[in-house]
């Protein structure tokens, strides 16, 4: 009776490790994110709203879907920069005033230390994968919605 129970645990095991490996929805996205929505599309974001997070960023990220990104929090509007030191993706900047209203757009390279700053005072910073439909179907003007669920910044 004992062989029979080890044999069959060890097949669920078998047959669920095989299932989660290919099916990546079973497998839990480790970073908590936020929905929000640009013109119709969705995105999920991870926060950066303390300065900790704010100065790593997505540094050292290699991958990031063209439906996820990084928003950056600040406590107020205010003129800050962004750069791209050790973060081997390209990426786009979309800068936004406090109601979420879209004021510029930069696109920036790969590992540069090129400063990117809101071209007037904004309380946020949405990073995109370069490639993504976001970077390429937004402008100024536009509004980012459901930023008002989004963990307010600290410090």
């Amino acid at each position: 009776m004992k062989t029979n129970f080890s044999l069959s645990w060890i097949a669920a095991f078998v047959f669920s490790s095989f299932f989660a490996a290919h099916n990546g929805n079973l497998i839990a996205d480790p970073l908590i994110t936020y929905p929000i929505t640009v013109n119709d599309m969705k995105l999920r974001v991870e926060v950066a709203n303390e300065p900790k997070s704010r100065s790593q960023g997505l540094m050292e990220r290699r991958f990031l879907s063209h439906h996820r990104g990084m928003i950056f929090v600040f406590p107020t509007e205010r003129r800050f920069s962004i750069w791209m030191k050790n973060t081997p993706i390209d990426l786009t900047v979309i800068f936004a005033n406090k109601n979420g209203r879209i004021i510029n757009i930069e696109h920036m390279t790969k590992n540069t230390l090129d400063s990117h700053t809101p071209s007037r005072p904004a309380m946020f910073a949405l990073e995109v994968n370069q490639d993504s439909p976001v970077a390429k179907g937004v402008e100024p003007g536009d509004l980012i919605l459901g930023l008002e669920k989004i963990p307010p910044a600290s410090n």
